[in-house]
């Protein structure tokens, strides 16, 4: 998270200020771009690829609401993206989030303008949070319909269970037989991957000459 500039942190001293946030959402084949200012915005010259070249849409009715970024010791906590998901009026965007590929693990950032009370923008863009998109739920109720997307920091995203498993190695690697022995032992079966011999269960000490070992249920 950058800071603001010395112009814009200047600004935050007046009694009237008027900060512009803006939203994108890296959603596959629907990006969402907004901007809280009441009217859409075409960014050039600003140095930021997700900018330059883009309109963000003036909140409409389509972008709801963006929860505040809360930083804290450990890291920021979830942000909440609000989109509308009204069955018929947004088929399509419902349509791309029905397959979690088009959002989960995608980019979502936020950035702040600093305007004073004339609406005239002070100092640069200051970027202040880049997470990823990672669950999202739908919320219904009379009348009304929300998507709700879940967008979480670098660390908590990728913390993650990875759902991934070490048990078909021996895809990769025929001559692999750990993963045979991991579900013997997950069983209780001492069998050798290699022969197929069992050993008898039961807690195995040593004789007192030291040359072999006896079970302890055999004593």
């Amino acid at each position: 998270m950058s800071r603001p500039d010395a112009t814009a942190s200047a600004a935050l001293d007046a009694d009237i200020i008027r900060p512009v946030f803006i939203g994108f959402l890296d959603i596959a084949g629907d990006p969402v771009r907004a901007n809280t200012s009441g009217e859409d915005i075409l960014f050039t010259g600003t140095g930021i690829a997700d900018l330059d070249g883009f309109t963000y849409d003036g909140i409409s009715a389509n972008f709801i609401d963006i929860t505040p970024v809360k930083a804290a010791a450990g890291g920021t906590d979830s942000v909440t993206a609000r989109l509308s998901g009204l069955p018929v009026i947004d088929a399509d965007t419902l349509n791309i989030l029905g397959d979690p590929a088009n959002y989960r693990g995608r980019t979502a950032r936020l950035w702040r303008i600093i305007r004073n009370a004339a609406n005239v923008q002070q100092g640069a863009i200051q970027h202040y949070y880049t997470g990823y998109m990672t669950a999202l739920d739908i919320n219904a109720e009379p009348g009304n319909q929300m998507i709700e997307i879940t967008i979480e920091s670098y660390l908590a995203a990728f913390s993650q269970a990875s759902q991934r498993t070490y048990l078909d190695q021996t895809r990769l690697d025929a001559g692999d037989l750990s993963p045979k022995a991991m579900i013997a032992i997950a069983n209780g079966n001492s069998a050798s991957p290699l022969t197929g011999n069992t050993r008898v269960p039961g807690v195995y000490i040593p004789t007192n000459g030291g040359g072999g070992f006896y079970r302890q249920n055999e004593l």
